[in-house]
């Protein structure tokens, strides 16, 4: 099967889905290089509308682990550029055509691939990372741009199993129509660390990802200054790192030094060194979908505390790879904090379960991969 990949992100879940796939599928691989933040591939070093992966200096740390011979990476513009925009898409859809997949997936609704996606929208299966739109992030242009292409891409595929038959019910689809996979580790961050040799009695916990309402991010910082207040812990420290705006005042927890804020985008090799310095993640969102941030950490083999939101249960077992907590519950994460503090036996098994699980078993690349194929074997 000839599969083209129409990608807005290069660096994350996709490189190793990629990675996967290629094993089974003759995978071509297009990247959106347009803000460096978000793939971290530097337009501006593009000579070329587009250009093919082996020149492209940040992808050859990847040259064993995606066919940078067939991965193209496009010198992306803005939409308020729409003749540019309408060009580029052009180019990339002949391409796309010379390329003549039986298969195309489509990760995003961009413009990058509009003219694709009207030529091949009957070979299409769209990605749809969130079913429904995060608290505080309902944006019009979001809207409308979702529903263009809910309507012109027949089938359709979820990274998590608790959302689906709510999906298929909200936007009224054809069941057969609505495929699942999963998420499994973000394998392609283990290129980035720089920091190998790391040992500390210190009990480091790591919040990372974008700031954002629906994190509940006050509620981990409550909860951490409530652990400092009886002075019964010491070695233990809590950073808070990623981009974006406090939805809340954080001067107050700027007094602990015990406490440290990253505020700033992170690039791959300080998560990787993040991670890897980390004993335990904790995502103490208030909704949710899928979380790269879990795969993330346990990329590392890092457990996770998780609330019970999404689909987040399904990545995270309970007492297995990390603990399930309520919602918007300091106390809660009070309580799974202490425990893997007081258990490091535990916290050490759950790392086992991670690499059992994650990394050969039910819920590796090669698994997911697998779940990939038989929805594309759907499209016709």
């Amino acid at each position: 099967m000839k599969v083209a990949f129409l990608s807005a992100f290069a660096l994350d879940a996709n490189a190793s889905l990629i990675n996967a796939l290629r094993k089974k599928c003759d995978v071509y691989f297009f990247i959106e290089a347009l803000y460096e933040i978000s793939n971290f591939i530097d337009k501006e070093k593009l000579a070329k509308t587009i250009t093919i992966g082996t020149e492209v200096e940040e992808l050859k740390r990847f040259h064993d682990f995606i066919s940078l011979d067939k991965t193209y990476v496009i010198k992306g513009t803005r939409n308020i550029n729409i003749l540019k925009k309408l060009y580029i898409s052009h180019k990339i859809n002949q391409l796309v055509k010379k390329i003549n997949p039986d298969v195309i997936i489509l990760d995003n609704y961009m413009l990058t691939y509009f003219i694709s996606t009207l030529a091949f929208r009957k070979k299409m299966l769209m990605i749809v990372h969130d079913p429904f739109l995060h608290s505080g992030e309902n944006y019009v242009i979001d809207r409308y741009l979702r529903k263009f292409h809910f309507n012109l891409i027949e089938h359709k595929i979820l990274l998590n199993e608790n959302q689906k038959n709510e999906f298929i019910k909200h936007y009224d689809f054809d069941s057969n129509n609505i495929h699942s996979s999963f998420l499994s580790i973000y394998d392609f961050l283990s290129y980035h660390r720089t920091d190998e040799k790391f040992t500390s009695s210190q009990f480091n916990i790591l919040f990372f990802g974008r700031i954002s309402p629906y994190k509940g991010i006050k509620y981990l910082l409550d909860a951490f200054v409530e652990i400092l207040a009886t002075q019964n812990y010491p070695n233990i420290s809590l950073i808070i790192a990623g981009s974006g705006d406090f939805d809340f005042d954080i001067e107050i927890y700027k007094q602990y030094p015990e406490i440290t804020f990253l505020n700033k985008y992170l690039y791959p090799e300080d998560l990787a060194n993040l991670i890897f310095q980390s004993s335990v993640v904790v995502c103490p969102y208030i909704d949710a979908t899928q979380s790269g941030v879990v795969m993330s950490a346990f990329a590392f083999k890092k457990p996770v505390i998780a609330t019970n939101v999404g689909g987040l249960p399904e990545m995270v077992k309970n007492d297995e790879t990390g603990i399930i907590i309520e919602p918007k519950s300091s106390k809660d994460i009070v309580n799974a904090l202490l425990k893997l503090y007081n258990d490091r036996d535990l916290l050490n098994e759950m790392s086992n379960n991670i690499e059992k699980t994650y990394f050969y078993g039910e819920k590796s690349w090669d698994a997911s991969a697998k779940q990939f194929i038989n929805a594309m074997k759907n499209v016709k």
